[in-house]
């Protein structure tokens, strides 16, 4: 070789190596990327193991968690993670969007939608050509609130579930459940590039944890829903390592908010903003992240989406208030910008639930500040459990502090009063032209700081805790008794006026749960619950024409109340009005076509227009939707007796006899005679 021409070699080579290294090269080497983003609903970080040693109390013992532990030694772990709000939903809008509350709209548990203009996590890796999907353990986090943006695949249909007595409760999934499902996705996605979310809610009230963690846990089944949910992290993580994904998979872990446990006087969380409730784990390991170090630098639940889309080699909006970690994971340098070492705070849920005030704060990594009627500060590096109020020590501080919350919410003024709409634009159009032209129109809530601190009224709250007691105990006299006399200390609270109806309602007594909801009314507490549960009381005492005002009135405050709808169109039913009913039907599909219960109600819509061939699918599709339905068997052994298929109408009333609740039990002498002239005549 000539040795200008190696020269020439070594020029061009030299030339190639510069401009490698000057181009942003995470786009070659992120190419075959993967993410797996776990949430962990209700997790204070120290009740996770490998927290150990951040503790305020050392008194606590926690969960055992060698899955998480193990994949924090192999990572990096955040020992101060500081989530936004205390409540499931705003909390996940932060996570995914990179924003205050303030900004992505969704600031509490009901009533608000995400913003359909702020761009999520999962729409920036969708439009990457990532495929993306998400399984969520909860309903809490239901489509209709707007988290499903950008996801392929939004796992959220779970079966409404009944407690013993046959009443309606949350429906939610067991973790074990969530992680089949997310990993029958994965078995079938995992040859692309994909962006994973999995939620599990177990660690949420109430604690109820499956063997062997309810007898490793007796005393502290919180921390049993930990260990459980641990368990179901490790499948996860070995199914990447099985299918030899690890080594390409960035694996983020994250609490979405923490657990009072009383440490301030609140048993679960959404009223305060103390540590135990915004102090969440955050854990990330896989490629670009150095193994066993831990971050003592505050770090926020809106830096996940900046970091994660840098990881991708996408470019996130510029005006995203979180900030990447990545400067402070690989080289261990601080944030700059974006307010970056202010952690601004915030909770609507007193306002909201209690009519007490909001609360709004900013933690940096030595202070907290807590905006209420009353201000509180702390000085986290000698109190990290907040139990010294130095507000009057440090006046300068307090004042700096105050500042920087209007700094990133804007002045006082500008966010006082706040639409509260419980449907985005586009569902409220569509659920007008079914005739409820005031759909989810919204209503203004005030925030002014005003009513009373909620430190105050830790009276009513120990009296909430203790009615979940009596209640689950079904010491229902006790409990309504308890329930009367906090109302005359917080009279103006509308969660202990409708805790009290409701405990009338399992006592039976409907007249005097009617008076309560009518007396709420009259107290101006003119929530839509109030309503709904006023027109369900009506019902069961067969006052149609009032059960369908005070119904029509709870669905133009909030139509995403599928049950209320459900009961509406019973109504419209029992007095012979199936094409209102129809619509009642309807609007609930509109917004979620599995409803199983809304298909049993077009059956028998279908049944009193004498529409035979329609009312049989549709009870057929509401069985297929939700085996746990036992109306529509009904309903179809009573089709099959009328059309004279003897065996089909066994078997309907057969499996309604094995499955129907207490609910149903004035029905089953009937169901049995009818099954016992059916053979006979066989």
């Amino acid at each position: 070789m000539k040795p200008v021409n190696l020269l020439c070699r070594l020029q061009l080579l030299g030339l190639l190596f510069v401009f490698a290294c000057s181009r942003p090269q995470q786009t070659t080497q992120n190419r075959d990327l993967n993410v797996l983003f776990i949430t962990l609903d209700t997790t204070r970080a120290d009740h996770l193991s490998c927290y150990e040693t951040e503790k305020a109390d050392r008194s606590r013992k926690g969960a055992r968690t060698p899955h998480l532990d193990a994949l924090a030694a192999g990572g990096v772990r955040f020992a101060k993670a500081i989530a936004q709000v205390p409540l499931t939903l705003p909390s996940h809008a932060c996570i995914f969007t990179g924003n205050y509350p303030e900004v992505h709209g969704l600031r509490d548990m009901v009533g608000f939608v995400l913003d359909p203009k702020q761009v999520t996590l999962a729409s920036m890796a969708r439009s990457a050509g990532f495929r993306t999907a998400a399984f969520v353990g909860s309903k809490v986090l239901d489509h209709q609130f707007g988290l499903q943006q950008g996801f392929d695949t939004y796992d959220d249909q779970i079966s409404s579930a009944h407690d013993v007595e046959g009443r309606l409760v949350l429906p939610e999934r067991p973790a074990a459940v969530t992680t089949d499902r997310a990993l029958n996705w994965l078995r079938q996605n995992s040859g692309e590039r994909f962006f994973l979310w999995v939620h599990y809610y177990d660690p949420h009230d109430p604690y109820d944890p499956p063997e062997p963690y309810k007898s490793n846990y007796v005393g502290d089944l919180y921390s049993g829903e930990i260990a459980y949910v641990d368990g179901q992290v490790g499948r996860l993580l070995e199914f990447l390592d099985q299918s030899d994904l690890r080594q390409r998979t960035l694996v983020a872990v994250i609490g979405d908010h923490g657990e009072g446990l009383n440490d301030h006087l609140e048993q679960t969380h959404g009223v305060f903003i103390y540590d135990e409730t915004l102090h969440v784990p955050l854990i990330l390991a896989g490629p670009r992240v150095p193994p066993g170090r831990v971050i003592q630098t505050q770090v926020r639940s809106i830096d996940l989406l900046p970091t994660v889309a840098e990881f991708l080699s996408l470019s996130a909006n510029a005006a995203v208030q979180g900030t990447s970690l990545w400067p402070l994971i690989e080289q261990g340098k601080q944030m700059t910008g974006k307010g970056s070492n202010y952690a601004y705070i915030e909770t609507l849920y007193p306002k909201t639930f209690m009519n007490w005030s909001e609360l709004r704060g900013m933690r940096t990594d030595r202070w907290k500040f807590i905006l209420a009627p009353k201000p509180e500060l702390y000085d986290l590096e000698h109190d990290p459990t907040e139990t010294a109020n130095v507000i009057d020590q440090h006046p300068a501080e307090a004042d700096h502090f105050q500042k920087k919350i209007w700094e990133v919410i804007g002045p006082p003024q500008s966010d006082r009063k706040l639409a509260v709409a419980p449907l985005d634009a586009q569902t409220r159009q569509e659920l007008a032209s079914l005739g409820y032209a005031s759909a989810g129109s919204g209503r203004e809530l005030v925030l002014d700081m005003k009513g009373p601190d909620p430190k105050d009224r830790v009276r009513t709250l120990n009296a909430l805790d203790r009615y979940k007691q009596l209640s689950k105990a079904k010491s229902f006299g006790q409990a309504a008794r308890l329930l009367q006399d906090t109302l005359q200390t917080d009279p103006g609270n509308p969660m202990v006026r409708l805790y009290l109806g409701i405990t009338q309602e399992r006592q039976g007594a409907w007249r005097q749960a009617i008076e309560t909801y009518r007396n709420a009314i009259d107290a101006r507490i003119t929530t839509d619950e109030v309503y709904s549960r006023l027109g369900k009381a009506y019902l069961r005492v067969n006052d149609l024409d009032n059960a369908i005002i005070a119904m029509e009135t709870a669905a133009s405050k909030n139509p995403t109340d599928r049950e209320n709808l459900c009961n509406l169109g019973t109504a419209h039913l029992l007095q012979k009005r199936p094409t209102e009913a129809e619509k009642a039907f309807k609007a609930i599909l509109l917004q979620d076509d599995r409803y199983a219960a809304a298909y049993n109600g077009l059956g028998l819509v279908a049944v009193q227009q004498g529409d035979i061939d329609t009312a049989r699918p549709n009870f057929e599709k509401a069985i297929e939707l939700d085996p746990k339905q036992v109306e529509p068997l009904l309903h179809l052994g009573l089709l099959y007796r009328d059309k004279g298929d003897r065996q089909q109408a066994l078997h309907y009333f057969t499996e309604f006899l094995e499955k129907a609740p207490q609910d149903y039990s004035h029905l089953l002498p009937q169901v049995r005679q009818s099954i016992r002239e059916l053979q006979r005549a066989n």
